[in-house]
């Protein structure tokens, strides 16, 4: 079973960990690749989208009763006034149904929050464009480098 933890700060080495692992960040790689998340940048992350979000972000770890965190999932709000969804699943957990289960929860998340439309830009190269339009959502515009993908809760 799967369900959404929010973390504590010392938590977060799971979160460092995972953005600089290179085959979990490789959908990132016309971005960067993987993204640096050193321990002096901690605190005042989690103040803006743990401690106090808002009413403008949700983040929480994707928990398996059996292998422990295996990815993370979160939403904001952007500065056109859109929802904005990520999920991350790390790359030695793919292939085990952790995305579509989390982000099913992270589509359940976003209507206790009172979300009726989220979106999500996918580059046009990865894998889990198909997931997100398995799970209800529709491509909506397509750029040079991505694919914008919209759901109404």
């Amino acid at each position: 079973m799967l369900t959404l933890h929010t973390p504590t700060l010392e938590e977060l080495s799971f979160r460092q960990s995972l953005l600089s692992d290179e085959q979990t960040m490789s959908y990132n790689a016309r971005w960067g690749g993987t993204i640096s998340f050193s321990r002096d940048r901690w605190k005042g992350w989690y103040d803006r989208w743990v401690a106090h979000p808002q009413g403008k972000r949700f983040y929480a770890y994707l928990h398996s009763e059996k292998d422990g965190f295996v990815g993370e999932t979160g939403c904001h709000l952007d500065e056109d006034g859109r929802w904005i969804v990520d999920i991350i699943v790390h790359s030695r957990f793919r292939g085990r149904g952790y995305g579509t289960q989390g982000l099913a929860l992270l589509c359940e998340q976003c209507r206790k929050m009172g979300c009726t439309v989220i979106y999500d830009d996918i580059a046009k190269d990865n894998p889990s464009l198909s997931l997100f339009l398995k799970q209800g959502f529709c491509a909506v515009e397509t750029t040079d480098d991505a694919v914008i993908v919209r759901k109404y809760l």
